[in-house]
């Protein structure tokens, strides 16, 4: 079920998976992170409609996935 708690979930744990892919490719990070990690401050109780909020949770989720797929090609070396 799509609701702003599950998605905020989902976030968080491809967000921890992505970024210790980072760490273990041994490359930097990008926006895209920074961006994640400002919306996964944002509660999904607060007053904000939950269709904006599971729009920005999947969306960030995918960006994340496809940013894992290639982080080859995307993101530079330390």
């Amino acid at each position: 079920m799509l609701n702003p708690q599950n998605t905020y979930i989902a976030l968080l744990v491809v967000q921890a998976l992505h970024l210790l892919h980072h760490r273990l490719s041994k490359r930097h990070i990008s926006f895209a992170e920074v961006i994640s990690a400002v919306v996964l401050c944002v509660p999904p109780w607060a007053p904000v409609p939950a269709l904006l909020l599971i729009t920005a949770h999947l969306g960030l989720i995918v960006v994340q996935v496809i940013g894992s797929l290639w982080i080859r090609k995307l993101s530079p070396e330390w």
